[in-house]
């Protein structure tokens, strides 16, 4: 009975988790998109709301991660469905809530397994920061030169320069400083590939199918390759800030730090 009860609370847990990153995740994205910081350029938006199932998929396990993220964009796209039509819920079945669960997922596997990063392996995120440093600079000038934003807002690219300097500078920090989150590195940064990927074709897939919301247009394919660079080069930044949120959280509850093989 008491291995019962245990695995019992240890679901009722996750779901309870599930519930609490979800809302996080809504509320905060939320913010960013009213207007507390929000470079909407083109169809995806900026989104540094990505901590949050970051870190409940480093705490409570993947499983909690990836769904909590989402449900969260889907009660996020939602609103903004509601409110602007900019989305709407099957565009976000296809492209959102996928991206979202496999990305956080992948992060929170391989983020809190017991992997040994020695040699070359040690370099694997970090060869990505490249193409997060310029990715957002390449998305701003090529949505202005096919004329989906105005060249008033090429100012913004100045401000992604100053975060690509900054995405790079806590990368090379973080693998030599906090080396015991070497895995957490590497699955935020595969997790962030592979949800910015589905984002990217997500958006492309459904606008040959129905065309863009608002416009009906359908966009170019190199258009979703632009997409994936915008995804992954802005919302990296919030991933590698999470290892001092954890370093927090651990000494305050030792008993979330994954130990040995985790199940999800």
């Amino acid at each position: 009975m008491t291995g019962l009860s245990q695995a019992g609370f240890s679901i009722a847990r996750k779901i309870v988790m599930i519930g609490v990153c979800a809302a996080l995740y809504t509320v905060i994205g939320l913010a960013t998109f009213l207007g507390f910081f929000t470079p909407v350029l083109g169809v995806v938006r900026f989104w540094p709301a990505v901590f949050v199932p970051a870190v409940f998929a480093m705490l409570f396990g993947p499983t909690v991660g990836g769904t909590g993220a989402a449900i969260g964009i889907f009660l996020s796209d939602l609103y903004v469905f509601y409110t602007t039509g900019e989305t709407n819920p099957l565009l976000s079945l296809i492209a959102g809530v996928p991206s979202n669960f496999l990305g956080f997922y992948v992060l929170g596997r391989i983020g809190r397994s017991q992997i040994k990063w020695h040699g070359w392996r040690v370099s694997i995120p970090l060869l990505f920061l490249g193409v997060a440093s310029i990715g957002p600079l390449l998305y701003v000038e090529y949505m202005i030169s096919i004329g989906m934003i105005d060249e008033s807002a090429r100012w913004i690219s100045m401000m992604l320069l100053f975060l690509a300097i900054i995405i790079l500078v806590l990368g090379l920090i973080g693998a030599k400083i906090k080396r015991e989150y070497m895995s957490y590195y590497v699955g935020g940064t595969l997790g962030l590939i592979i949800g910015g990927l589905w984002i990217g074709f997500g958006i492309w897939f459904y606008s040959q199918l129905f065309g863009l919301p608002l416009t009906g247009e359908k966009i170019d394919f190199l258009l979703a390759v632009y997409f994936f660079l915008w995804v992954f080069g802005t919302e990296i930044p919030f991933i590698l800030l999470v290892p001092p949120i954890l370093d927090i959280v651990y000494r305050a509850f030792p008993f979330l730090k994954p130990i040995g093989k985790d199940k999800g």
